[in-house]
């Protein structure tokens, strides 16, 4: 990447480069010109010159970047053939890198990199660098992304509430039932997903041509079926991280170990006092309790949640007495007040014993980001659940 024929987004790439390598206090030796065959900087501190080559893609999938980065690493190992006394660095860019590919390029890096230093950036904040004692350089992404790098596209609407169901409609074809209720039919085109998924044509086209548009759906069997999963997951896990009020409950009286679910099948068993049943928000047992529900739990000691569509005294009174505590002492329930309230209890199972039980996806997402050993949960999910049934796809 010359400087005689950059795009914009390359340019901004490179400053923040050359800003990251000037904070760590090196100094920028030379930026090479379109005519030179050379790095695309050099860098010197005490003596010791930094060959830096920058390849930058539009998009932050492994299919783009890996290639990249391999052409980056051939091109730095040729210029220490050439006696060129420096450290190798070869740095890859784009708008957005996911954890999951990041973790791929660190390993693309470790097999291939011998000897060349590797670093991955993005406009989101991330810096990753292996090699010449250039970790301290590393960042991890922020929330807000740097207004000095071009943005990555706008996902319009891509992870709405029904959007959401529609792609757990998608991905569950490929579930057992007892880890996700969908309707079981191939799903061929928007119409047909619109039918299943109780929704408008123009809703299910609209989300079927945002799939398409960002690469995430192959049609080319005749069924609509995801691709790239890892990353659209990654996308989703963010897109969730913030789509629940959580509020602390403790039970009036309690009643025992299994009070919990002892509440729940009561409160979704009919009454005939119940004439009408909409009126009662729905309700399901979530996160690390419903992973145990479900037979994959891993993680214990976290309180239970519960996904409860609207908090009511009511809803409280049915729900075993349950009261809300913003006391501080450790709650007997956390209740989840959750955005996405069609994808969550659309999906939710009803296991043997009656108890309303999250989905397995849902699961998968809600534990991701959570501080209690979340991620470990997800990894047992991820392991057992969506590599064995979806594939472990790139």
């Amino acid at each position: 990447m010359k400087i005689g024929n950059r795009s914009a987004a390359s340019k901004k790439f490179e400053r923040v480069v050359a800003d990251a390598f000037r904070k760590a206090g090196l100094r920028v030796k030379r930026q090479v010109s379109a005519a030179d065959h050379g790095p695309d900087f050099v860098f010197e501190k005490d003596g010791r010159s930094y060959f830096i080559q920058l390849k930058a893609s539009s998009e932050g999938r492994s299919d783009r970047l890996i290639p990249l980065l391999s052409q980056a690493i051939l091109q730095a190992r040729a210029y220490a053939h050439e006696g060129r006394s420096a450290s190798q660095i070869a740095i890859v860019a784009a708008p957005r890198i996911p954890p999951s590919v990041a973790d791929q390029l660190r390993e693309f890096a470790k097999r291939y990199a011998s000897g060349v230093g590797v670093g991955l950036i993005d406009a989101e904040g991330l810096r990753s660098f292996m090699g010449f004692g250039l970790e301290a350089l590393d960042a991890k992404p922020t929330r807000h992304r740097d207004t000095e790098v071009v943005r990555a596209p706008h996902l319009p609407d891509l992870f709405s509430d029904l959007n959401q169901w529609m792609l757990k409609i998608i991905i569950g074809q490929r579930l057992p039932e007892t880890l996700i209720t969908v309707p079981r039919d191939p799903i061929r085109n928007a119409s047909q997903l619109a039918d299943v998924a109780k929704v408008s044509v123009m809703s299910a086209s609209r989300f079927v041509k945002h799939l398409s548009e960002r690469g995430f759906l192959d049609t080319r069997d005749d069924v609509l079926q995801i691709v790239r999963l890892q990353e659209l997951f990654d996308l989703w896990i963010s897109a969730n991280r913030d789509g629940a009020d959580e509020i602390p409950a403790h039970w009036i009286i309690r009643k025992g170990p299994d009070q919990l679910k002892s509440a729940l099948k009561e409160y979704v068993a009919p009454h005939p006092s119940r004439k009408v049943i909409k009126s009662v928000p729905r309700c399901c047992l979530a996160l690390f309790a419903a992973a145990d529900a479900l037979g994959y739990g891993f993680v214990h000691g976290v309180p239970p949640y519960v996904y409860l569509e609207s908090v009511t005294l009511d809803a409280l009174g049915r729900l075993g007495r349950l009261a809300v505590d913003h006391s501080g002492r450790q709650p007997d329930v956390y209740i989840r007040q959750p955005a996405n309230r069609e994808a969550i209890f659309r999906a939710l199972v009803l296991g043997g014993d009656g108890i309303p039980v999250s989905d397995i996806l849902q699961v998968w997402l809600d534990v991701s980001t959570h501080p209690a050993r979340g991620k470990e949960q997800a990894r047992e999910i991820q392991r057992r659940v969506l590599n064995q049934f979806l594939g472990n796809q790139p």
